[in-house]
């Protein structure tokens, strides 16, 4: 197989569209349909479906298409390193998620402007798994707050614990209130900013274990929408206790007592291969030392979580 193919499934597999995927490759629909069946010859299996819906990827073509994704970024990633001088540091791509670029990675950003401009780094808010994104390398590293990833073809590190506080408006009657069963607000609608959130998924998971009716799941998009929306009284949200700590002590926000049954962290995950990498060194080096020097009595009498 080779570049051209592969862009070429991935813009109808991701357009559903072979007309709409040549005028993006700027291509004429029949180089655009031959390739693919080129590419399908090659694998000896059928990639995509056209159905009145339009173009749908089979299984074979699900199975393909995050390695062809990689692939591709890979060869554009050779030819930009080959291409730019010699003397060019290449640029590290960071995730990094709301919570922890706001709360914990200030301090990081002011320390690699002020201490090595030179240094080529793009940082991205997090909008997917974050060892997904590393695995099918759409970043090279992801800082993000918790549970423990268990996978083996990422590298991991914890930078330190984190804890969570189930938060509400402080007229809600769970406020103060030592919570001994999640069963006790399972009913309540839960507010978080992304589902796919670690110790989101965590916190769910012990809902439903709670054999109580949910009230449902609302996902706002930022942890600023989320205390918003709890703090006007539409339900409970589980965030990092950094990130709640000035809404509990001006009283914008109330505290359920209620301590999450799983352990949480500010961690960062990076691709295979980055260990010999000095600008990636330089950001960890420095990630380590702004989130110990940073409050480091923050929860300290919650249970770790987050």
């Amino acid at each position: 197989m080779n570049i051209k193919q592969l862009d070429a499934f991935l813009a109808v597999a991701e357009s559903r569209s072979f007309t709409q995927a040549a005028r993006l490759l700027g291509l004429a629909q029949p180089t655009v349909t031959a390739r693919i069946k080129a590419l399908e010859q090659i694998v000896d299996a059928p990639l995509l479906d056209r159905t009145a819906g339009g173009a749908r990827l089979t299984s074979a073509g699900r199975r393909l298409h995050s390695y062809a994704r990689r692939i591709v970024r890979l060869s554009e990633l050779a030819q930009h390193s080959v291409s730019e001088p010699a003397d060019q540091v290449s640029s590290l791509a960071i995730g990094a998620a709301e919570c922890i670029t706001t709360y914990r990675l200030v301090p990081l950003i002011e320390y690699l402007h002020l201490r090595h401009r030179t240094l080529g780094v793009s940082l991205r808010t997090l909008d997917d798994d974050p060892v997904a994104l590393v695995r099918e390398e759409r970043v090279d590293c992801a800082f993000f707050i918790g549970p423990r990833p268990a996978t083996p073809d990422v590298r991991h590190q914890t930078l330190r614990p984190e804890s969570l506080s189930l938060v509400a408006a402080p007229s809600h009657p769970l406020v103060g209130v030592s919570v001994g069963s999640a069963a006790e607000f399972a009913a309540s609608t839960v507010v978080c900013a992304h589902r796919w959130n670690g110790y989101q998924h965590s916190f769910e998971s012990v809902l439903a274990a709670a054999g109580e009716p949910a009230g449902g799941v609302l996902a706002v998009g930022s942890v600023d929408a989320v205390k918003r929306s709890v703090g006007e009284g539409i339900g409970i949200a589980l965030l990092p206790t950094v990130a709640v700590r000035d809404e509990l002590r001006d009283g914008l926000l109330g505290r359920i007592g209620w301590w999450a049954p799983f352990e949480v962290y500010s961690q960062c995950v990076w691709r295979r291969g980055l260990d010999e990498d000095p600008s990636f060194a330089t950001v960890l080096d420095a990630a380590r030392q702004v989130t110990a020097e940073d409050d480091p009595t923050d929860g300290v009498a919650l249970r770790a979580a987050c």
